[in-house]
């Protein structure tokens, strides 16, 4: 009888702890405020393109998130009567950056680099983070959480990368 116990304990428990893990992991995320109600689709439209704000995803692991100086080649005048506009010129003017909140990240074990991708690979970014030029509000929750460690594998393995564990795992 004290076998059985303590099997139905260690089951239970092994349940709970699924169950914990499941509420977590498909848990929606918390949106992240954005200091700037940035459009992506507008700024879309005037022909830039990623790479004019996140200038360090061909040269880093990392995007990067634009530097005010990038934004005041063009705002350093009203372009509109958007209210978060001002916040602009007034970061540029106090000599500081927009303080842009990271919202996309990938969990500690895993290492991943722009610049492979982007510059190597010659990949898109909608490939991975969608269609941001259809994109009126800026981006407050993660758009790569469709993406996991068998999708990844996937693509490797259809564009004939390095598929061992080493090249993403760190």
């Amino acid at each position: 009888m004290k076998k059985l116990l303590a099997a139905g304990g260690f089951f239970l428990l092994l349940f709970l702890a699924g169950a914990v893990w499941a509420f977590v992991r498909f848990q929606a995320p918390v949106p992240v405020p954005q200091p700037i109600a940035f459009d992506h689709q507008r700024h879309m439209k005037e022909e830039m393109s990623c790479t004019d704000c996140h200038a360090q995803v061909e040269k880093s692991p990392h995007a990067g998130f634009p530097m005010v100086q990038q934004c005041m080649l063009c705002h350093g005048e009203a372009q509109g009567t958007h209210p978060d506009e001002p916040k602009v010129r007034e970061a540029a003017d106090s000599g500081g950056q927009i303080a842009w909140q990271q919202v996309n990240r990938l969990p500690g074990h895993v290492y991943f680099s722009h610049a492979a991708h982007t510059k190597f690979a010659k990949m898109d970014c909608k490939e991975c983070h969608g269609d941001m030029s259809q994109m009126t509000e800026p981006v407050i929750s993660p758009q790569i959480l469709h993406l996991d460690m068998g999708r990844c594998m996937a693509c490797h393995q259809e564009k004939n990368a390095w598929n061992e564990c080493i090249t993403c795992h760190k």
